[in-house]
């Protein structure tokens, strides 16, 4: 699969190359309507990159969103604790990766374990990835902290929202 970069930056040559052959012409006023028009063709071309790129993106999210609902769905035995749990602000770390801090609220009378979806979201709501978190022997009406961590590098803001939580 070709990358991003390597699409964006051909796309830029080709813009380049449009240009310079359209500023070719010995008619200033054709040469800049040409110019004009390889602009607007190259931007096309780049918009057109940038949705594939897009889409990619959106694809890469939508199946680690149904891997994750897939995981907490083979869970047996469980109970929806969704309400047990909450997302901390989701933080870019320096490798590029959106970290938030999950706390774990277990208000029952025996220790639980947990596994726990989380969407992070763009702040339009679309989803820009999705994970599985386990926490562990969360103590008997007590708390716990587990860390959600995205999958792909992330930019921009982004937000964390639990999605499922099942007890165990």
């Amino acid at each position: 699969m070709t990358s991003a970069a390597g699409r964006l930056s051909g796309v830029a040559v080709l813009a380049l190359a449009a240009l310079t052959a359209a500023g070719c012409g010995s008619d200033s006023s054709n040469g800049s309507d040409a110019a004009s028009q390889a602009a607007s063709k190259a931007s096309s071309a780049a918009s057109s990159i940038a949705g594939q790129v897009g889409s990619a993106a959106s694809q890469a999210a939508s199946s680690a969103s149904s891997a994750a609902s897939s995981a907490i769905s083979q869970i047996k035995g469980g109970v929806d604790a969704a309400g047990d749990v909450t997302a901390g602000a989701a933080k870019i770390d320096s490798d590029g990766k959106a970290v938030s801090e999950l706390k774990v609220a277990n208000p029952t009378a025996d220790a639980h374990d947990y596994t726990i979806s989380v969407a992070f979201d763009d702040p339009n709501g679309n989803l820009l990835d999705a994970v599985v978190v386990n926490a562990s022997q969360v103590p008997a009406n007590g708390t716990a902290t587990a860390e959600a961590r995205s999958n792909r590098q992330l930019t921009g803001t982004v937000t964390a929202k639990v999605t499922a939580a099942v007890r165990h």
